[in-house]
């Protein structure tokens, strides 16, 4: 999935963005309640227009997002009626920033200090060796302490396409040096992918998680033997 996927995603639209939710995550308001977020900087990776970002801006200190789809950046503030300013590749809006350029570019002085990584649909959206890269580019932005709130699919049969597959054991061999609190794991059988693929079971993993070291990204060969 490289730029050009997601970029052609965002031109399509439709049946092409449906990861898109037009509302606040359930999640999001049970595990990341108002009180947590209070002086908080909040990181969203691949943020698309997502309007949990509108959520973290009413009670944390920052919120940052970065999308390498200008023009999902351009409609999240045209649709929440947001003014902007455009800095270079930085669009501000108050206590929301959108860099809009390739997560893999971003340096932890772009960033500045982070509390709270919110991953609703990005590790997903990545084949494994991008996760991969992912993870790394991840693990060099967020300092010991941080809270990571992630969102995860598990289904069967797999596909080769996002959102990918992923399961509890998966995210606890990414996250080795995290502390792991599996907090959801319910099965959807009305979810729309069960249809659409004819899938045998769906889950929707939640699952918060605080970092207590820094830890080298370890690759998987045979998963990644697996993705080839």
């Amino acid at each position: 999935m490289e730029k050009a996927f997601w970029l052609n995603s965002w031109e399509l639209e439709g049946p092409h963005t449906s990861f898109h939710r037009k509302d606040i995550h359930p999640y999001l308001i049970k595990y990341l309640p108002p009180f947590s977020l209070e002086g908080q900087s909040v990181f969203v990776p691949l943020c698309g227009k997502s309007i949990d970002m509108i959520y973290f801006s009413h009670f944390a200190k920052r919120v940052v997002g970065v999308e390498i789809a200008e023009k999902a950046v351009l409609q999240f503030f045209d649709e929440n009626l947001r003014p902007y300013k455009r800095i270079g590749n930085k669009f501000i809006s108050g206590n929301i920033t959108i860099f809009c350029c390739d997560l893999f570019s971003l340096k932890t002085e772009d960033l500045g200090p982070i509390d709270i990584v919110y991953d609703r649909a990005s590790l997903v959206a990545l084949p494994y060796p991008m996760r991969m890269r992912y993870l790394k580019t991840l693990e060099q932005l967020t300092p010991v302490g941080a809270l990571t709130f992630l969102n995860t699919v598990e289904y069967a049969p797999i596909m080769a396409m996002p959102p990918f597959s992923i399961s509890p054991t998966q995210v606890a061999s990414y996250f080795p040096n995290y502390v792991i609190d599996h907090v959801e794991s319910p099965v959807l059988p009305n979810h729309g992918m069960v249809r659409k693929f004819n899938l045998s079971f769906l889950i929707e993993h939640g699952f918060m998680m605080r970092k207590l070291y820094n830890s080298p990204v370890r690759i998987d060969v045979e998963e990644l033997a697996e993705a080839a």
